[in-house]
This record gives C-alpha cells, structure tokens and sequence, in this order.
C-alpha cells in the first residue's frame, strides 16, 4: 500500500490561487471559493499590426478544469460546485509573466464570507507584487474591517469596491488609516451626502489619506450639493488629489462652484492660519530634536575615533571611568562654540532634513499672500481632472470654468491645475465662445505637458 504524505501537496500561502479554497474547505467556511488563475500576456509592440490583431490583445484567461477543482478541493466541495452554483464566491487571481500575484477579483455574486477575507490576510506578506483588488459584491460591515487590517501591511495601491453596497456604509474606514492607497472607486455604491461627509473629512491635510489619495471615483450615487459642500472643504488643504469623478450624481450649478471656487485664490479664516503655524511649530521642534540627536552621535563616534588612536587595544575594553569620562568630553565639546561643533551641527542638519524632507504646508508662506489686509491662499493647482458629466449643472458652471481657467494659466504655478473637464450630458449649449476658449485653453495645457514630458525623456547630448 503506498503512503501519501499530505503535508507534501498541502500548498502554501505564497500559492494564492490553490491555498485560499483549500483553506476555506479545511475551515468549513459556509460558501464554495473557487480561484481562477489568470496569466498575463507580455506586451508587445503593434506599431505594425492591424486593426483586428490590436482587439485580440487581451489577458489569458486559464479556466479551472475539473480535475484542477479536485485538486483543490474535497469530494464534497466539488459536488457543491456542480450542484449549487449560487453558493460559489468567485474570484480571479492575475499573474504577472514572471508568476507573481499583482490583482485578486471578486466575481459579481452572492456576498462574500468574513472568512474569506481573514484566509486571504493570512497570505498578503507572500505578494509582495499584489497591488490591486477589486469587489463586486454585497458585503457587510465586518468584511470591510477585515478588508482594511490587512491594507497597511501590504503594497495594495488600488482599491475598487464599484457596486458593493454596505449596509452601515462605513467606506471611510479604508481612509481612516495609512496605507498606500492612491486609487479608490465606489461608483454605484448608493453613496449619499452624509456618507460623502465622512469620506471628506479624512482627505482634510495633514491626516494620512490627504498624502497618498490621488483618485476618487464617485459617480454614480447619489450625491448633491451639501456633499460637494464637503468634498470642497477637503480640497482647501488637500494637494494629493489629482483625479475626482462626480458623474452621474445630482449636483447642481451651485455644488459646481464649491468646487470651481477652490481653484482660485481664496480667503483663509484664523483657524486654518493658527493651525499651520502649529504644523510648522511642530516640525521645526521634531528637526531640532533629531539634528540634536543626530549631532551627538555624530560627535561621540569622532570622540571614539580618536580615543582608538590615542589608546592601545587593552585600554579601550571600556572601564566605567573611560565611559564617564567619554560623556563628560562630549558633553563639554557639545556645549562649546568651537568651529568643529559648528560643523558637526551643520552637517546634522543636513541629515535631518533629507530624513523627514522638507516643510511642505498647503498654507505655508509660498502658497499664501495679503492683499488690503487679508491673507488669502493661491487656488488648488492639484486638482488636474474633474468629471462633472450627467448632472444638473448649466451654462453657469461653463462661464465660471472658464475664469477657473483663465486664473490658473495667469498664476502659472506647478503643477498647472486643471487640464481635463468632462461637463457632457448637462443642460449647457452645444456650441458658444466659452466652451471654444474652454477647449483651447485644455488642449494648449495637454500640448505643453507633452512637451515638457518629451523633454525630460530626451537624453542629453554627450560632448566628445
């Protein structure tokens, strides 16, 4: 009789698409994973190819035969398969060419298990190049949660949660901690003004999703005018966001202006004044700290070098008298005002800077000035791509982004500030003299980013 050692086909975390069923089947989670492995094809140049070659470029798809659904699962699992399709939690896991996970996919379907998502944490530190997910399905608050521990140990950048209805809608919760995201979609998830106030209030600098958030997908839900309202006030501090879709939702002329208002200057109130000098305060008061630090580490390795020099190697085995004498000469040259300090202080300065960067405040003293009084903060210049398509807005929302525009390419600051406007589908004219300069206006912004971009790829000339 032969010996099958389990442990030796038991698969790992790091073999994503074969260990998630596995694991599931093993804790009798109450639905069906099936994992789908989807290979990449390597790009490659069409420059000569046809119309007809170009469409068939598409990903691979490897389907998941039977005897691979054996593999993975017990006897009874694949009976479940065949007879109850509606108990199945789909998912397609993307590899790369050189077999690495890059994208998990929730197929649309029945809602997925907490479970499920706790098996899937247990893998995320083997997939180091995993950095999509997508659901399209119904869950609940707690499969958000578990969703959302995992974010700030992995290198997830992109987050698609299009069509996924949560009860309690806690979406902001994905915002609420650091992590990489940069890209978040919620189309179609029901999304109203008061949930839209949650989401805003974390894009508000200098909390975590104001620094790494370059994408907001929100079409398609049901914001009006009092969310925009939100969003607006975010986009006072928020320079990250470069992408905001607002299709398909219920916004008027007036939540148009919230927006577009932003994009100039505008005025700033006491406290967003008094909060940025303490901002301000408080870096000056971490730099201080660690170019001290910085300095007496600085100052005590000089002291043991030149103690190595001095002494023979029995000596320096370290008595306590050597250490207390070596705390009192640092602390001596520390405190004097002699040219060697002076120079250690410098240079740990320069440390300390390129450590923590740069001072980089929205209300900072080069992003703010006073005119008859008043101090006012040059407009949002971030904000590159804004979807207003399919709602209510009119000719006046035409008229005032057109002076949007006009502003930004006056004040000529980088980045340039809005260069793609989508208004389709509103009750504005077809054709008039602003949507004319409007276009002029997008396309000389495009040109001049081609330009710059091309320049910048060009390499330098060497002299022979």
């Amino acid at each position: 009789m032969s010996y099958i050692d389990e442990d030796a086909i038991k698969p790992t975390p790091a073999e994503f698409d074969r260990f998630v069923p596995w694991a599931c089947s093993q804790l009798q989670v109450e639905k069906v994973v099936v994992v789908t492995k989807i290979k990449q094809v390597e790009y490659v140049s069409s420059s000569g190819a046809s119309e007809r070659t170009k469409s068939k470029l598409k990903p691979k798809v490897k389907q998941a035969s039977k005897a691979e659904l054996s593999s993975r699962l017990d006897v009874d699992t694949v009976s479940s398969y065949y007879t109850a399709s509606t108990n199945i939690v789909n998912i397609h896991a993307v590899y790369d060419t050189s077999d690495n996970l890059v994208q998990i996919k929730f197929e649309k379907g029945i809602a997925v298990p907490r479970a499920v998502i706790k098996i899937i944490a247990l893998t995320i530190p083997y997939h180091n190049y995993l950095t999509s997910v997508s659901m399209n399905n119904r869950i609940d608050q707690y499969t958000i949660y578990e969703l959302c521990k995992f974010l700030p140990l992995s290198y997830i950048t992109d987050l698609c949660l299009d069509g996924v209805y949560i009860k309690d809608a806690n979406y902001n919760i994905v915002l609420e901690q650091r992590n990489y995201i940069k890209h978040f979609s919620l189309s179609r998830c029901s999304i109203d003004d008061n949930i839209l106030e949650a989401l805003a209030k974390n894009l508000t600098h200098p909390l975590p999703a104001s620094k790494s958030l370059s994408i907001l997908n929100l079409s398609t839900n049901r914001i009006t005018d009092e969310g925009v309202k939100f969003l607006a006030e975010a986009l006072r501090s928020n320079r990250q966001l470069s992408y905001l879709n607002l299709a398909d939702n219920m916004v008027t002329d007036l939540g148009a202006d919230y927006i577009l208002n932003i994009m100039k200057e505008f005025q700033l109130d006491d406290s967003e004044l008094k909060e940025s000098k303490t901002r301000r305060f408080t870096y000056l008061k971490e730099k201080n700290e660690l170019t001290l630090r910085i300095a007496k580490d600085l100052q005590s390795d000089e002291i043991e070098q030149r103690s190595v020099k001095k002494k023979p190697a029995k000596a320096i085995l370290g008595s306590k008298k050597n250490k207390i004498e070596k705390e009192h000469s640092l602390k001596s040259v520390i405190e004097s005002k002699t040219t060697d300090v002076y120079e250690f202080l410098e240079k740990a300065a320069s440390i300390a800077e390129n450590t923590i960067g740069e001072f980089n405040d929205p209300f900072s003293q080069a992003n703010r000035f006073v005119r008859d009084g008043i101090v006012y903060c040059f407009g949002n210049n971030t904000l590159c791509y804004l979807n207003l398509a399919y709602n209510n807005v009119t000719y006046a929302t035409v008229k005032k982004l057109l002076e949007v525009l006009m502003y930004q390419r006056n004040v000529d600051k980088k980045p340039r500030g809005l260069t793609n406007v989508s208004l389709e589908g509103n009750y504005i004219p077809a054709f008039c003299r602003e949507l004319t300069t409007i276009e002029q206006i997008l396309s000389d912004c495009l040109y001049s980013m081609r330009s710059f971009s091309s320049q910048k790829k060009r390499p330098q000339s060497r002299n022979k």
